[in-house]
């Protein structure tokens, strides 16, 4: 390990204080991953109160406290509550609700938006936004801190996020994130963690990291082409993929070659319906080859212009968010500003 990274980990370890509350991530149908922060080394504890009053605790003095909840029923809210304790006292408790991934055939909502940054004041306008749709499931593009190692930013995210600690967050490793030292330490995703897949009822979403190999012989290439066959057999409504780098843009950063050579005919061939990413502050819309691509690039980072395009359905120099509403017939997309203002709206039938 690089001294730089030793540095990172050590500074994680010394400045971390009692301001990130509980959240949640990895979701399924029966479980969920919990996990909270304290200023000091101490001892944890959670209950869910799911009828049978049963606890797990650990002994164990540490300052990220993480378990995975397991034996749940699907689409089901449980109330729980988490605890810290050192030296016989208490030092933090927390609660929440936290819901399940639902069966098949059933609809349910779910909310994007990505780039936050470090802009405190509109990513708190944002994630508001959000909080007031209720959705169990948010997605962010990536970009989530302007630096990894810098301990302040990730301070100021969780303290932002408290609002949407009900929902279960996922996310993809934008290039502020880079090594995602940091990043990998907070979350806690399904896989290798890097890159992963989720079906959350009747949508087969992947989360992919185009800061690594994804070319024709790498391995998250590979991985990708296993899971859309495996997903295949499954007869998803949906197949939406996520992540950073947008493969068109009419945005300041434009297109990315690689991801037009290696990932756009795989998301072809395997029909693809929905493409989020980040990267291109601000919102776009683009249709190709029978694939939706939107760009949600507005959660707090400086916007850019975006020009004209053939392909370009809908665009907004915008701070906003995505909603979008899964009904048994399709997948119905808003980008809403955190005032409610719908900038776009669209319908993507399901696979028939």
């Amino acid at each position: 390990m690089s001294a730089l990274k030793k540095y990172m980990l050590l500074l994680f370890l010394l400045i971390i204080g009692q301001v990130f509350s509980v959240y949640l991530n990895d979701i399924s149908r029966d479980g969920v991953t919990v996990s909270w922060f304290t200023e000091e080394p101490s001892t944890s504890y959670l209950i869910v109160y799911d009828g049978s009053n049963e606890s797990i605790h650990s002994d164990e003095e540490v300052t990220l406290h993480r378990f995975r909840v397991s034996g749940l029923l699907p689409g089901m809210s449980y109330a729980y509550t988490v605890k810290s304790e050192k030296d016989g006292e208490v030092i933090y408790k927390g609660n929440g609700i936290l819901t399940t991934a639902p069966n098949r055939n059933t609809p349910f909502s779910f909310a994007a938006y990505g780039d936050s940054r470090n802009n405190y004041v509109v990513h708190s306008e944002i994630v508001n936004g959000i909080a007031s749709e209720n959705v169990p499931l948010v997605i962010h593009t990536g970009d989530i801190v302007s630096t990894d190692g810098a301990i302040e930013e990730w301070i100021d995210f969780f303290e932002v996020t408290e609002v949407l600690s009900d929902s279960v967050l996922y996310s993809v490793i934008g290039n502020h994130e880079s090594e995602a030292i940091n990043y990998l330490k907070f979350f806690a995703f399904p896989g290798n963690e890097r890159y992963y897949s989720l079906w959350y009822g009747d949508i087969f979403f992947i989360f992919l990291n185009t800061n690594e190999a994804f070319d024709k012989y790498s391995q998250q290439y590979v991985w990708l082409l296993t899971q859309l066959e495996e997903a295949e057999e499954e007869d998803p409504a949906h197949i939406v993929v996520c992540l950073h780098h947008p493969p068109y843009s009419y945005g300041s950063h434009g297109d990315h070659l690689y991801l037009k050579e290696y990932l756009v005919p795989v998301f072809e061939n395997y029909n693809v319906d929905l493409v989020l990413s980040g990267h291109d502050h601000g919102y776009q819309r683009i249709e190709r080859n029978g694939v939706t691509y939107v760009i949600t690039a507005g959660g707090g980072a400086p916007l850019y212009d975006i020009t004209r395009g053939e392909s370009l359905v809908a665009s907004a120099k915008a701070f906003h968010y995505m909603l979008f509403n899964y009904t048994l017939e399709g997948l119905y997309g808003y980008s809403k500003t955190p005032e409610g203002l719908i900038l776009d709206s669209f319908y993507i039938p399901k696979h028939n």
